[in-house]
Protein backbone atom coordinates (compact mmCIF):
# COMPACT_ATOMS: atom_id res chain seq x y z
CA UNK A 1 0.00 0.00 0.00
CA UNK A 2 2.18 2.87 -1.39
CA UNK A 3 -0.36 6.22 -0.71
CA UNK A 4 2.48 8.87 -1.65
CA UNK A 5 0.01 11.65 -0.82
CA UNK A 6 -3.67 12.66 0.73
CA UNK A 7 -5.96 13.82 -2.16
CA UNK A 8 -7.07 17.33 -1.74
CA UNK A 9 -10.37 18.45 -2.18
CA UNK A 10 -11.83 22.42 -2.37
CA UNK A 11 -15.37 23.00 -1.69
CA UNK A 12 -17.45 25.90 -0.62
CA UNK A 13 -20.76 27.13 -0.15
CA UNK A 14 -23.60 26.70 2.14
CA UNK A 15 -23.59 23.88 4.20
CA UNK A 16 -25.21 21.60 1.81
CA UNK A 17 -23.73 22.60 -1.36
CA UNK A 18 -20.51 21.99 0.40
CA UNK A 19 -21.67 18.34 1.34
CA UNK A 20 -22.84 17.77 -2.08
CA UNK A 21 -19.58 18.81 -3.39
CA UNK A 22 -17.61 16.64 -0.81
CA UNK A 23 -19.32 13.58 -1.85
CA UNK A 24 -19.10 13.73 -5.42
CA UNK A 25 -15.77 14.42 -5.53
CA UNK A 26 -14.62 11.82 -2.49
CA UNK A 27 -16.94 9.01 -3.60
CA UNK A 28 -14.73 6.44 -4.47
CA UNK A 29 -13.28 6.76 -0.72
CA UNK A 30 -16.66 7.11 1.20
CA UNK A 31 -17.28 4.15 -0.43
CA UNK A 32 -14.24 2.25 0.67
CA UNK A 33 -14.95 4.18 4.14
CA UNK A 34 -18.58 2.32 4.31
CA UNK A 35 -17.30 -0.96 3.46
CA UNK A 36 -14.08 -1.17 5.86
CA UNK A 37 -16.43 0.42 9.12
CA UNK A 38 -19.16 -2.05 7.82
CA UNK A 39 -16.80 -5.09 8.68
CA UNK A 40 -15.60 -3.35 11.71
CA UNK A 41 -18.67 -2.86 13.05
CA UNK A 42 -20.10 -5.76 12.08
CA UNK A 43 -16.77 -7.28 14.10
CA UNK A 44 -18.41 -5.96 17.21
CA UNK A 45 -21.72 -7.10 16.99
CA UNK A 46 -22.99 -4.00 15.04
CA UNK A 47 -25.25 -5.18 12.20
CA UNK A 48 -25.50 -2.33 9.16
CA UNK A 49 -29.20 -2.36 9.78
CA UNK A 50 -28.28 -2.22 13.88
CA UNK A 51 -25.70 0.67 12.80
CA UNK A 52 -28.20 2.61 10.56
CA UNK A 53 -31.00 2.80 13.37
CA UNK A 54 -28.33 3.78 15.97
CA UNK A 55 -26.72 6.54 13.31
CA UNK A 56 -30.19 7.86 13.01
CA UNK A 57 -30.33 8.28 16.83
CA UNK A 58 -27.47 10.87 16.74
CA UNK A 59 -29.46 12.71 14.34
CA UNK A 60 -31.39 15.04 16.31
CA UNK A 61 -28.72 15.28 18.97
CA UNK A 62 -26.16 16.72 16.16
CA UNK A 63 -29.13 19.14 14.59
CA UNK A 64 -29.56 20.31 18.09
CA UNK A 65 -25.41 21.10 18.07
CA UNK A 66 -25.13 22.18 14.90
CA UNK A 67 -27.94 22.20 12.34
CA UNK A 68 -25.62 23.34 10.02
CA UNK A 69 -22.97 20.21 10.24
CA UNK A 70 -26.38 17.97 9.27
CA UNK A 71 -27.51 19.82 6.73
CA UNK A 72 -23.40 19.49 5.45
CA UNK A 73 -24.15 15.72 6.21
CA UNK A 74 -27.15 14.84 4.54
CA UNK A 75 -25.42 16.99 1.18
CA UNK A 76 -22.62 14.36 1.55
CA UNK A 77 -24.82 11.34 1.24
CA UNK A 78 -26.17 13.06 -1.67
CA UNK A 79 -23.46 13.63 -3.16
CA UNK A 80 -21.98 10.23 -2.77
CA UNK A 81 -25.29 8.36 -3.36
CA UNK A 82 -25.87 6.97 0.05
CA UNK A 83 -28.65 7.28 2.94
CA UNK A 84 -27.57 9.87 5.31
CA UNK A 85 -27.50 7.49 8.26
CA UNK A 86 -24.49 5.95 5.87
CA UNK A 87 -22.46 9.09 6.71
CA UNK A 88 -23.62 9.72 10.35
CA UNK A 89 -22.55 6.36 11.14
CA UNK A 90 -18.99 7.22 9.53
CA UNK A 91 -18.76 10.31 11.60
CA UNK A 92 -19.86 8.66 14.90
CA UNK A 93 -17.51 5.99 14.39
CA UNK A 94 -15.53 5.94 17.81
CA UNK A 95 -18.65 6.09 19.54
CA UNK A 96 -20.07 3.22 18.14
CA UNK A 97 -17.20 1.34 17.95
CA UNK A 98 -15.93 2.33 21.81
CA UNK A 99 -19.56 1.92 23.26
CA UNK A 100 -19.25 -1.97 23.03
CA UNK A 101 -16.76 -3.65 25.25
CA UNK A 102 -15.90 -6.71 22.12
CA UNK A 103 -13.73 -4.28 20.79
CA UNK A 104 -10.86 -4.76 23.00
CA UNK A 105 -10.66 -8.02 22.10
CA UNK A 106 -11.10 -7.39 18.03
CA UNK A 107 -10.27 -3.63 16.93
CA UNK A 108 -6.78 -1.57 17.14
CA UNK A 109 -6.78 0.85 19.64
CA UNK A 110 -6.73 4.29 18.01
CA UNK A 111 -3.67 5.50 18.77
CA UNK A 112 -1.73 8.95 18.61
CA UNK A 113 1.16 11.05 20.21
CA UNK A 114 0.38 15.08 19.55
CA UNK A 115 3.02 17.44 20.36
CA UNK A 116 3.03 21.50 20.76
CA UNK A 117 6.25 23.36 20.57
CA UNK A 118 5.51 26.94 21.70
CA UNK A 119 7.29 30.28 19.90
CA UNK A 120 8.77 30.71 23.31
CA UNK A 121 11.05 27.60 22.14
CA UNK A 122 10.68 27.35 18.57
CA UNK A 123 13.73 28.70 16.76
CA UNK A 124 11.48 30.88 14.80
CA UNK A 125 9.35 31.99 17.16
CA UNK A 126 6.39 30.17 15.25
CA UNK A 127 3.87 27.51 17.38
CA UNK A 128 4.23 24.01 15.65
CA UNK A 129 1.49 21.44 16.58
CA UNK A 130 2.29 18.05 14.97
CA UNK A 131 0.66 14.97 15.26
CA UNK A 132 1.27 11.13 14.73
CA UNK A 133 -2.50 9.49 13.79
CA UNK A 134 -2.17 5.39 14.98
CA UNK A 135 -4.86 3.66 13.39
CA UNK A 136 -6.04 0.80 11.43
CA UNK A 137 -3.41 0.66 7.83
CA UNK A 138 -6.59 0.62 5.93
CA UNK A 139 -7.00 4.23 6.57
CA UNK A 140 -4.15 5.03 3.99
CA UNK A 141 -6.75 4.68 1.58
CA UNK A 142 -9.37 6.60 3.40
CA UNK A 143 -7.27 9.97 4.25
CA UNK A 144 -8.32 13.50 2.53
CA UNK A 145 -7.59 17.00 2.99
CA UNK A 146 -10.50 19.07 2.71
CA UNK A 147 -10.29 23.02 2.07
CA UNK A 148 -13.61 24.58 3.21
CA UNK A 149 -14.94 28.14 2.18
CA UNK A 150 -17.97 28.43 3.71
CA UNK A 151 -20.53 31.32 3.13
CA UNK A 152 -20.05 32.06 6.69
CA UNK A 153 -17.27 31.76 8.92
CA UNK A 154 -13.45 31.23 8.54
CA UNK A 155 -12.01 28.82 5.72
CA UNK A 156 -10.82 25.43 6.65
CA UNK A 157 -7.69 22.96 6.40
CA UNK A 158 -8.59 19.57 7.79
CA UNK A 159 -7.29 16.03 7.02
CA UNK A 160 -10.00 13.76 7.42
CA UNK A 161 -11.00 9.68 7.02
CA UNK A 162 -13.32 10.06 3.42
CA UNK A 163 -16.80 11.07 4.06
CA UNK A 164 -15.99 12.59 8.11
CA UNK A 165 -16.17 16.56 8.47
CA UNK A 166 -13.04 16.64 10.55
CA UNK A 167 -10.30 15.39 11.99
CA UNK A 168 -7.11 17.33 12.58
CA UNK A 169 -6.98 20.77 10.89
CA UNK A 170 -6.49 24.00 11.04
CA UNK A 171 -8.32 27.53 10.21
CA UNK A 172 -8.21 31.01 8.91
CA UNK A 173 -8.44 32.57 12.32
CA UNK A 174 -4.87 30.64 13.57
CA UNK A 175 -7.21 27.48 15.17
CA UNK A 176 -5.70 23.88 15.24
CA UNK A 177 -6.54 21.29 16.77
CA UNK A 178 -5.69 17.26 17.05
CA UNK A 179 -7.58 14.43 18.76
CA UNK A 180 -5.75 11.24 20.62
CA UNK A 181 -7.48 8.24 22.16
CA UNK A 182 -8.29 8.09 25.87
CA UNK A 183 -10.83 5.48 27.63
CA UNK A 184 -12.40 6.33 30.50
CA UNK A 185 -14.63 3.42 32.94
CA UNK A 186 -17.84 5.80 32.13
CA UNK A 187 -17.65 6.10 28.39
CA UNK A 188 -20.84 4.83 26.39
CA UNK A 189 -23.48 5.54 29.17
CA UNK A 190 -24.59 8.34 27.30
CA UNK A 191 -25.46 9.75 24.12
CA UNK A 192 -23.46 12.98 23.02
CA UNK A 193 -22.13 14.72 20.10
CA UNK A 194 -19.54 12.64 18.13
CA UNK A 195 -16.44 13.43 18.15
CA UNK A 196 -15.28 14.59 14.07
CA UNK A 197 -18.37 17.64 14.61
CA UNK A 198 -16.67 18.42 17.87
CA UNK A 199 -13.53 19.09 16.10
CA UNK A 200 -15.64 20.24 12.89
CA UNK A 201 -17.06 22.83 15.23
CA UNK A 202 -13.71 24.12 16.97
CA UNK A 203 -12.35 24.65 12.95
CA UNK A 204 -15.57 26.83 13.06
CA UNK A 205 -14.78 28.74 15.39
CA UNK A 206 -13.49 32.25 15.22
CA UNK A 207 -12.22 33.07 18.64
CA UNK A 208 -9.95 30.69 20.58
CA UNK A 209 -12.48 30.96 23.18
CA UNK A 210 -15.39 29.63 21.49
CA UNK A 211 -13.14 26.77 20.38
CA UNK A 212 -12.47 25.53 24.17
CA UNK A 213 -16.41 26.52 24.74
CA UNK A 214 -17.07 23.96 21.93
CA UNK A 215 -15.26 21.56 23.95
CA UNK A 216 -16.39 22.64 27.41
CA UNK A 217 -19.69 23.01 26.70
CA UNK A 218 -20.55 19.65 24.40
CA UNK A 219 -22.22 16.53 25.82
CA UNK A 220 -20.03 13.72 24.50
CA UNK A 221 -20.62 9.92 24.52
CA UNK A 222 -16.99 8.99 24.80
CA UNK A 223 -13.54 10.45 26.07
CA UNK A 224 -10.77 12.13 24.16
CA UNK A 225 -8.18 14.09 24.27
CA UNK A 226 -7.92 17.33 22.25
CA UNK A 227 -5.18 19.56 21.67
CA UNK A 228 -6.24 23.27 20.50
CA UNK A 229 -3.77 25.58 19.71
CA UNK A 230 -3.78 29.48 18.57
CA UNK A 231 -1.08 30.71 15.91
CA UNK A 232 -0.37 33.60 18.41
CA UNK A 233 1.03 31.24 21.30
CA UNK A 234 -1.84 29.29 22.88
CA UNK A 235 -1.99 25.77 23.68
CA UNK A 236 -4.00 23.87 25.71
CA UNK A 237 -4.47 19.54 26.37
CA UNK A 238 -8.16 18.66 26.90
CA UNK A 239 -8.89 15.43 28.53
CA UNK A 240 -12.35 14.88 28.05
CA UNK A 241 -14.63 12.28 29.47
CA UNK A 242 -18.48 12.04 28.61
CA UNK A 243 -19.45 14.82 31.68
CA UNK A 244 -16.09 15.81 32.23
CA UNK A 245 -13.23 18.34 30.85
CA UNK A 246 -9.28 18.25 32.60
CA UNK A 247 -6.65 20.44 31.35
CA UNK A 248 -3.13 20.60 31.10
CA UNK A 249 -1.00 23.58 29.32
CA UNK A 250 2.87 23.23 28.08
CA UNK A 251 5.46 23.17 30.22
CA UNK A 252 9.19 24.75 29.59
CA UNK A 253 7.67 25.60 25.71
CA UNK A 254 6.45 21.90 25.38
CA UNK A 255 3.48 19.94 25.57
CA UNK A 256 2.95 16.09 24.71
CA UNK A 257 0.27 13.91 25.13
CA UNK A 258 0.04 10.28 24.08
CA UNK A 259 -3.05 8.28 25.03
CA UNK A 260 -3.86 7.97 28.86
CA UNK A 261 -4.60 10.30 31.36
CA UNK A 262 -2.04 12.65 32.90
CA UNK A 263 -3.76 15.46 34.10
CA UNK A 264 -3.67 15.16 38.78
CA UNK A 265 -7.19 15.72 38.69
CA UNK A 266 -8.11 13.13 36.04
CA UNK A 267 -6.17 10.79 37.75
CA UNK A 268 -7.59 11.06 40.84
CA UNK A 269 -11.61 11.30 39.55
CA UNK A 270 -11.59 8.91 36.65
CA UNK A 271 -10.99 5.06 36.00
CA UNK A 272 -8.29 5.29 33.44
CA UNK A 273 -8.86 2.16 30.62
CA UNK A 274 -6.57 3.36 28.13
CA UNK A 275 -3.65 1.55 29.48
CA UNK A 276 -5.58 -1.42 28.50
CA UNK A 277 -5.31 -1.37 24.72
CA UNK A 278 -2.68 0.98 24.74
CA UNK A 279 0.24 0.66 27.56
CA UNK A 280 2.54 1.73 25.32
CA UNK A 281 1.08 5.27 25.78
CA UNK A 282 3.60 5.74 28.80
CA UNK A 283 6.58 5.48 27.16
CA UNK A 284 5.72 7.47 24.09
CA UNK A 285 4.63 10.07 25.62
CA UNK A 286 7.87 10.07 27.75
CA UNK A 287 10.21 9.69 25.51
CA UNK A 288 9.09 12.30 23.03
CA UNK A 289 8.93 15.06 25.87
CA UNK A 290 12.07 13.96 27.19
CA UNK A 291 13.59 14.21 23.58
CA UNK A 292 12.16 17.94 22.83
CA UNK A 293 13.36 18.93 26.28
CA UNK A 294 16.60 17.81 26.04
CA UNK A 295 17.53 18.74 22.26
CA UNK A 296 15.81 22.26 23.44
CA UNK A 297 18.30 22.22 26.32
CA UNK A 298 21.36 22.15 23.79
CA UNK A 299 19.99 24.19 21.12
CA UNK A 300 18.39 26.78 23.01
CA UNK A 301 15.78 26.31 20.73
CA UNK A 302 13.23 23.46 18.67
CA UNK A 303 12.55 23.18 15.06
CA UNK A 304 9.99 21.29 12.77
CA UNK A 305 12.69 18.64 12.37
CA UNK A 306 13.40 18.12 15.74
CA UNK A 307 9.25 17.63 16.57
CA UNK A 308 9.97 15.43 13.41
CA UNK A 309 12.73 13.13 14.88
CA UNK A 310 10.82 12.71 17.94
CA UNK A 311 7.96 11.37 16.21
CA UNK A 312 10.21 8.90 14.05
CA UNK A 313 11.10 6.85 17.54
CA UNK A 314 11.13 3.24 17.17
CA UNK A 315 11.86 2.27 20.96
CA UNK A 316 9.69 -0.61 21.52
CA UNK A 317 8.72 -1.37 17.92
CA UNK A 318 5.97 -2.02 16.38
CA UNK A 319 4.42 -0.54 19.42
CA UNK A 320 7.15 2.63 18.96
CA UNK A 321 6.27 6.67 18.94
CA UNK A 322 6.23 5.79 15.03
CA UNK A 323 4.27 2.12 15.08
CA UNK A 324 5.25 -0.23 11.97
CA UNK A 325 2.38 -2.38 10.58
CA UNK A 326 1.05 -5.14 13.48
CA UNK A 327 -1.95 -7.29 13.65
CA UNK A 328 -4.73 -6.90 16.74
CA UNK A 329 -5.86 -9.42 18.87
CA UNK A 330 -8.68 -9.84 16.30
CA UNK A 331 -6.19 -9.60 13.02
CA UNK A 332 -6.78 -5.92 11.65
CA UNK A 333 -3.22 -4.42 11.56
CA UNK A 334 -2.93 -0.82 12.76
CA UNK A 335 -0.29 1.30 12.33
CA UNK A 336 1.15 5.17 12.20
CA UNK A 337 -1.51 5.87 9.36
CA UNK A 338 0.45 9.70 8.83
CA UNK A 339 2.27 12.54 10.52
CA UNK A 340 0.85 15.64 10.31
CA UNK A 341 2.61 19.06 11.48
CA UNK A 342 0.62 22.37 10.83
CA UNK A 343 2.07 26.15 11.07
CA UNK A 344 -0.90 27.96 12.45
CA UNK A 345 0.23 31.19 11.93
CA UNK A 346 1.19 30.39 8.06
CA UNK A 347 -1.77 28.43 7.75
CA UNK A 348 0.16 25.62 6.57
CA UNK A 349 -0.08 21.72 6.96
CA UNK A 350 2.31 19.27 5.94
CA UNK A 351 1.23 15.74 5.98
CA UNK A 352 3.40 12.65 5.64
CA UNK A 353 0.93 9.18 4.79
CA UNK A 354 2.84 5.97 6.25
CA UNK A 355 5.89 7.69 7.47
CA UNK A 356 6.99 4.22 9.37
CA UNK A 357 8.67 4.27 5.64
CA UNK A 358 9.64 7.43 5.16
CA UNK A 359 8.49 10.79 5.66
CA UNK A 360 7.55 12.10 2.17
CA UNK A 361 5.64 15.28 3.12
CA UNK A 362 2.95 16.94 0.61
CA UNK A 363 1.93 20.67 2.04
CA UNK A 364 -1.58 21.90 1.74
CA UNK A 365 -2.22 25.60 2.11
CA UNK A 366 -5.11 27.86 2.64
Amino acid sequence: MDIESFPLYDIEGDARQCGQQYGRAAGERIDLSLRTYRSAFERVGLSWDRTRALARRFMPMIEAFDAGMLREIEGVAEGAGVPTEDIVALNARSEMLYAFQQLEATEPPDGCTGVVVMPSASRDGKLIHAQNWDWRVESLELGVVLRIQPAKGPSMLTFAEAGTLARAGLNSAGIAVTGNFIKADGDGKQQGVPLALIRRGILQSELYANALGVVCRTARSISNNMILTHAEGEAVSLETCPDQVFWQQPEAGILVHANHFKTPAALARVVDRSLETTPDSLYRDRRVTEALHLQNQRAGHLTEQDVLDALQDRFGAPRAVCRSPSAGPGGASSATVATIVMDPAARKMRIAPAPFRAHRFTEYSL
